[in-house]
């Protein structure tokens, strides 16, 4: 493995990161928060990474093309040290009393490592509202810490979403060679389809994409009667499926029936595959075609993507469920169109993992926390923003089953597995089935060590909390449910969660190839 070719990449990406404190400064300006504790969280952080990233991209510098393990090793190591960086700010903010939460070190990298990794976990929670700093944001619903540094929060979702080394790819052409290997290191799913010949056009498109949804929840928000502010930061959670809300009550505090449709709709398109929805978008935009064969196209695509129908039907039927249930057993005095609306944005909120939420489901019927709980497991579709399993997974899964049952009857028979019209490699079917042991046991162990470490949770609470962090939800059932944080738990906890969702966020087996003693060699 070539060190100094990794070093010299991570220095350039590194340094690109460096420039994304730009925007909380600017915000932090224009708010008119002290020029003095914006240099403290912000400015600090932000010269680190360039001169840091200057030294290493020019001191090792080397012209070659990065392979597949190299990639693998880039994507991990940029990531901690991202993590790590954006981190500063809260612990900053913390020194220099600017907020009132206790992070510590431990939490700030938590607090970072959700952003980054769009978990939506966070460990802010208000003790004793005598420590209030700032009283008048506090009243008004927001979390008592700099509006700068809530930005900052959203902000990492959103970077994180796509995916900060897919951006790279497109500004710094030295990675170009080796686009295909990062990209598939470090994009959700079973990898990523090429759009264009080369893969720095492909991350431009996605990336152009992913800013237009972006864009145009902003506008859409603002009209719904938000603050720009607010707009822009739930904007940025949303499309990256993140969930951090500079709100207290997440989208629940806005109590509007038309911000609950606009983030709904952008929770549920920002967990289809992105691919799918250039193709989509590219439909749509073609003024060589009539509307009528716009629209055939678009319902033609739509039907032959058998991973969309099924992302489709679980939200419905997983919704229908629920609906059922808080109809016929929840006591609470709730209209049907309430719960209806409820039902809907907390399920497609936490089958794609952003951890929104709009009332407590907590206190919803056993039987609609258990599909809840389920629908964790299996996140949206692959090559989206989205945590969990993938629903191609699973997909997979099921096709592998019928397939066995069906030479158990028939021993002699040949059946190919396809999706669509689309015949997969059986080696497909292998990764899928290793993925999904590891999975299980990354999920068993991580449990198991919480309720070690916690020896005041329950056996559901361990569940979730492990779960919940690595499927990158956020927010779960029991001790982390929605009007719950994760404020409270000791510091190896905090980091042993900040762990399973870094697994989570890079698919696992990018993060693990770092303690395999053959990655390292030629």
């Amino acid at each position: 493995m070539r060190f100094s070719l990794i070093l010299s990449l991570t220095g350039t990406l590194i340094a690109f990161f460096g420039l994304s404190f730009l925007f909380p400064i600017i915000t932090g300006l224009i708010l008119g928060e002290n020029i003095i504790d914006i240099s403290l969280m912000f400015v600090i952080p932000m010269f680190f990474c360039l001169i840091f990233g200057y030294i290493f991209s020019s001191y090792f510098h080397i012209e070659e093309d990065i392979r597949n393990r190299e990639a693998f090793a880039l994507v991990s190591i940029a990531w901690i040290i991202m993590v790590l960086v954006s981190a500063f700010p809260y612990y900053a903010a913390e020194r220099g009393e600017l907020m009132s939460y206790q992070v510590g070190i431990a939490g700030a990298i938590f607090e970072s490592m959700s952003g980054l990794t769009t978990t939506g976990a966070t460990i802010l929670e208000i003790t004793d509202e005598n420590q209030v700093i700032n009283n008048e944001q506090y009243s008004e619903g927001y979390f008592d810490a700099p509006k700068s540094l809530l930005l900052w929060r959203s902000q990492t979702q959103w970077l994180g979403g796509m995916g900060i080394i897919v951006l790279a790819t497109i500004i710094f052409s030295r990675l170009f060679g080796g686009g295909i290997q990062v990209l598939q290191a470090e994009m959700p799913g079973t990898g990523i389809t090429r759009l264009k010949p080369q893969m720095a056009q492909t991350a431009r498109l996605l990336w152009t994409l992913y800013f237009f949804l972006t864009l145009t929840e902003i506008v859409l928000l603002y009209f719904a009667g938000l603050p720009l502010y607010d707009s822009i930061c739930n904007s940025f959670s949303t499309v990256s499926t993140g969930g951090f809300s500079p709100k207290i009550d997440s989208i629940g505090s806005y109590d509007s029936a038309y911000v609950d449709i606009i983030v709904t709709f952008f929770m549920l398109i920002s967990g289809v595959n992105f691919v799918i929805l250039y193709y989509i978008f590219n439909h749509i935009k073609d003024n060589s075609k009539s509307i009528q064969s716009r629209i055939r196209n678009i319902y033609l695509l739509v039907r032959d993507n058998e991973e969309l129908k099924v992302y489709l039907f679980l939200i419905v039927s997983c919704s229908s469920l629920i609906l059922l249930n808080l109809v016929l057993e929840f006591n609470e005095n709730r209209t049907f169109n309430s719960n209806f609306s409820h039902t809907i944005f907390q399920t497609v909120s936490l089958l794609t993992g952003t951890g929104f939420t709009t009332t407590n489901y907590a206190l919803w019927p056993k039987m609609s926390i258990f599909v809840l709980l389920l629908i964790m497991f299996m996140g949206g579709c692959a090559g989206s923003t989205t945590g969990g399993m993938k629903t191609v997974r699973i997909m997979l899964l099921f096709k592998a089953l019928k397939r066995e049952l069906l030479l158990v009857i028939h021993p002699r028979a040949i059946i190919k597995l396809r999706i669509g019209k689309k015949v997969l490699d059986e080696s497909l079917f292998r990764n899928v089935g290793v993925f999904f042991f590891i999975f299980i046991i990354i999920f068993l162990f991580g449990s198991l060590t919480t309720l070690y470490l916690e020896p005041s949770l329950t056996l559901i609470d361990g569940i979730s909390i492990s779960l919940s962090c690595l499927a990158n939800i956020g927010p779960g059932v029991g001790a982390i449910g929605p009007s719950s944080t994760y404020y409270g738990f000791s510091d190896p906890t905090v980091l042993v969660l900040s762990f399973l969702m870094m697994l989570g966020r890079l698919e696992i087996i990018t993060v693990l190839l770092l303690f395999f003693p053959d990655t390292y060699r030629d």
